[in-house]
């Protein structure tokens, strides 16, 4: 009537006045509001009276009270109630009495909140109930009950059991005690559970059915789905009181499949059909997981075609075993059933198909289940999208992702944090970092929480882009959002400002890190040796090893090569010999690689006679030697042109002869023109018993036809043919082109036929299958 009469007041200016003023008053909004204030002063009326405490249970207010007005007296803390517990039990127990369980609760509730102790809350309703109440004064015990259950509803169940154990005499009801243990299931309280179970035993002396379904499942819950057998059998000894529910048929099966003993689940299942119970979704939903989950799927099938109404859970449950099994086609095949049956086309479903195609990288395929999900008009919902993103991110396609993504837009669905920080991880894969950088600023802009992974991903790809100046940006852009940066983002920006040699900067962060509580990890470490080295300032380097390898921590093998060739390049050999003996003993790498690192930088800073110690340290410590070793350092010795260090190195080491390395030396004898060691070095190859090789040979000849040496480069050839080794085309050539060098044109043509008949091709700038008419021209260029 008011709000008519405020729309339009002169539609209604005949009416009168008093009459509207009376249908006003009379509206049950304010009729209830002033019989609310009036039971409000009579309750207080009896609190405030003297002996309140013998009126208030012989007084008929308490029976009038509602759930409002004690609201209102324990609002405004009427007469002191709230500070006196005796006051408030002795109203709760009378309120109990009129079966006001509403404000019951309401009362001990205020008495919860206000800081009592479970105990003397209960024994403030003992005392009461003792002092005031007896066997004519009807006392209601379900007060009691009211008093351990609100603890429960507030989810004190700890202060609940509390009061329970305390009080062998109360025996709460059935109802109760199955909430209580459903409570203590849900919270994992399974402790506390057990004792509940020992006090309903002792108290009510049986368990119902709910019991002992919470009992099974709390089994299940540990995995000790033997006993939850035994509970469940006992449970079918009862009688039929005791029966298994369907709820309880759930449980018992959904534990059996969860621990893999999916055919005592099935025998379960035929008990159920014996007792008349035919099994409902929910449970021909578990055993197919559970047959998805043992990789047996004909029998999950076999489940599927038994059930009369399967849902789009049972579809779901189906296809995701098979996609988690890589099995595509039958996944989709089972798509296609439930699409042709009364369920149809889900897009949950849809989202399982594609969330296995983007796990096992089938981005194609992925498409084509998009576009089929719109043909069915299945409107793609935000998961649809964010698992085409993160699929086509993980591929490194970028472009299809952020394709997605415009699309995704169209669809009104804005990308959240994670969606962007795929985004950005994707264009640091692809190496386009000032997007990458766009992006992050975007997604702050619109006050989203990035991940701090990605901000570790998008730090590390600017240090090893040398992007000093962004990587302080966005280090410092992430502590604005309230990330706190860890071992690695403070590993990035300490790299990058190393590899600019901006060691005082970087040494300025790894003080701010150790100041945060953090401890520097290898990588940080390793970052100053190489940046210490490059200024060529060894000492400094030297003490972040030292320091580095007295934490625990194990270099890399590239800082202990640079720390060697540092200290061989400055010459300080001392400290070079106290690296090597450290890395070592402490078996950072392989004996043969800690020595060969050595052995170069000694090599290529031409510390020759260190580098023969070594190999004899080597040797008399009996490891087993390394001809690839022996090869290495012949080799680098000899494209020094220094050859013959080379040999008195093997020499004075002893190392075993090998072919390879001799061949190593014959090259390098020829390659510094000492034809006659070549000469000895070759008599000494057949002294030692070794087989000179078709490159032995390829070496002499080769390098004699160079000197012009062709009879000896000749005898060589037929040694060779004698022994069977294989001769090569480019030998031939040589050769043949050694004869033209010194004129011996018959020589020449006898080799070149040999070679024709040999089948190799003539690959020689001399023609030697030419017209006679062109050999006068042959011999006026001077060959």
């Amino acid at each position: 009537m008011r709000k008519i009469l405020q729309r339009n007041p002169k539609h209604f200016s005949g009416i009168n006045q008093n009459a509207i003023r009376r249908s006003i008053s009379s509206s049950p909004t304010l009729i209830s509001t002033k019989k609310n204030h009036r039971l409000l002063d009579e309750i207080k009326t009896v609190l405030q009276s003297d002996n309140w405490e013998s009126k208030l249970p012989v007084s008929h207010v308490p029976g009038k009270l509602n759930p409002h007005v004690i609201r209102l007296l324990l609002r405004e803390n009427q007469v002191g109630i709230q500070s006196n517990s005796k006051t408030m039990s002795l109203l709760a127990i009378t309120l109990c009495n009129s079966n006001l369980y509403g404000c019951v609760s309401l009362v001990i509730d205020s008495m919860i909140t206000s800081g009592l102790s479970p105990i003397s809350i209960w024994d403030s309703f003992v005392s009461c109930s003792n002092e005031y109440f007896d066997s004519r004064s009807n006392l209601n015990p379900k007060v009691f009950e009211v008093v351990v259950d609100r603890f429960r509803v507030k989810g004190l169940l700890d202060e609940a059991g509390e009061i329970l154990f305390r009080n062998d005499q109360f025996v709460p009801t059935p109802l109760f005690f199955n909430s209580f243990l459903k409570d203590l299931i849900n919270a994992k309280k399974l402790e506390l559970f057990w004792k509940v179970c020992e006090v309903i035993k002792k108290r009510i002396g049986y368990f119902d059915v709910y019991m002992y379904t919470n009992m099974i499942k709390a089994h299940c819950i540990t995995g000790d789905v033997s006993r939850a057998k035994s509970v469940f059998h006992e449970m079918g000894k009862k009688g039929c009181k005791c029966n298994p529910s369907f709820v309880t048929y759930n449980v018992i099966i959904n534990g059996l499949c969860k621990s893999g003993r999916i055919d005592e689940a099935i025998e379960i299942k035929k008990s159920m059909i014996e007792n008349g119970l035919v099994p409902n979704v929910f449970i021909c939903n578990t055993l197919i997981n559970g047959f998805c989950i043992k990789k047996r799927f004909e029998d999950a099938k076999m489940v599927l075609k038994e059930m009369k109404d399967p849902d789009f859970v049972t579809y779901n449950t189906l296809i995701n075993g098979f996609m988690s099994n890589a099995d595509v086609d039958e996944a989709l095949r089972v798509k296609d059933e439930m699409i042709g049956s009364h369920v149809g086309p889900n897009l949950v479903v849809y989202n399982t198909i594609l969330h296995g195609l983007c796990k096992d990288h089938m981005m194609e395929k992925a498409d084509e289940i998009m576009k089929e999900m719109i043909n069915l008009e299945l409107k793609p919902d935000f998961k649809t999208f964010s698992l085409l993103i993160e699929g086509y991110c993980k591929e490194r396609r970028t472009i299809d992702a952020f394709r997605v993504l415009e699309e995704m837009k169209r669809f009104n669905f804005e990308p959240n944090a994670r969606i962007y920080g795929v985004l950005i991880i994707g264009l640091c894969h692809d190496l386009d970092l000032e997007k990458a950088y766009a992006y992050l600023k975007e997604a702050r802009a619109k006050n989203l929480e990035i991940d701090l992974m990605v901000y570790e991903v998008l730090l590390s790809y600017l240090s090893k882009e040398s992007d000093c100046e962004n990587v302080i940006r966005v280090f410092e852009v992430m502590k604005e959002e309230g990330k706190k940066p860890n071992e690695f983002c403070y590993g990035s920006v300490i790299g990058s400002l190393c590899r600019e040699k901006k060691m005082v900067e970087a040494r300025s962060f790894m003080d701010e890190m150790i100041e945060t509580g953090l401890v520097p990890n290898s990588c940080i470490f390793e970052a100053f040796i190489k940046g210490y080295c490059k200024l060529k300032e060894l000492k400094i380097a030297n003490k972040y090893f030292y320091t580095m390898i007295s934490r625990g921590l194990v270099p890399k093998s590239e800082v202990y090569t640079v720390l060697v060739e540092e200290s061989c390049r400055s010459g300080d050999l001392i400290e070079l010999f106290s690296i090597f003996r450290c890395t070592l003993s402490r078996k950072f790498f392989s004996d043969i690689y800690t020595y060969k690192v050595l052995l170069n930088g000694l090599i290529k800073y031409g510390k020759l006679e260190e580098a023969s110690r070594v190999l004899v340290e080597f040797k008399n410590k009996g490891f087993v030697l390394d001809l690839s070793l022996c090869k290495f350092l012949v080799l680098n010795l000899c494209k020094k042109g220094k050859v013959e260090e080379a040999w008195k190195l093997l020499e004075d080491t002893g190392y075993p002869s090998s072919i390879s390395i001799y061949n190593v030396l014959l090259k390098g004898f020829f390659k510094i023109g000492d034809t006659k060691r070549v000469k000895d070095l070759f008599d000494e190859i057949k002294e030692k018993g070794l087989s000179p090789d078709d490159v032995t040979y390829g070496t002499m000849i080769i390098g004699f036809c160079k000197f012009k040496d062709l009879d000896t480069a000749c005898g060589l050839l037929d040694e060779m043919v004698a022994k069977g080794v294989l001769v090569n085309s480019f030998i031939y050539n040589s050769l043949v082109e050694c004869c033209y060098k010194i004129g011996d044109l018959e020589k020449a043509k006898k080799l070149s036929r040999e070679m024709t008949e040999k089948g190799f091709e003539l690959t020689s700038r001399f023609d030697l299958l030419t017209s006679k008419d062109q050999e006068p021209e042959r011999s006026q260029i001077g060959i």
